[in-house]
């Protein structure tokens, strides 16, 4: 993954215990979802992917918001038992 910088939930300066939240790249998503930039694109488009944050002329995904659409996505896979 490439080096980006975090984002803390409160401040510049974070406290003992502030959530770090850990930002992912265009990149970053599509080597982790195994799929093209313009997949990503047409998702986040659609409405189907979290929008990303643009900071300076880059933009960023937060890994948390990531991590929630996973678990949304994947919802019925994880309820799912043997009958």
């Amino acid at each position: 993954m490439a080096r980006v910088p975090a984002l803390h939930a409160a401040s510049d300066t974070p406290s003992p215990g502030a959530q770090v939240v850990a930002l992912l790249t265009k990149a970053d998503l599509c080597e982790r979802l195994n799929i093209s930039p313009r997949t990503l694109e047409n998702m986040v488009n659609a409405g189907t992917f979290p929008p990303a944050v643009r900071v300076g002329k880059y933009v960023y995904w937060s890994e948390i918001a990531v991590n929630t659409w996973q678990r949304r996505m994947f919802s019925a896979q994880e309820a799912w038992t043997l009958q």
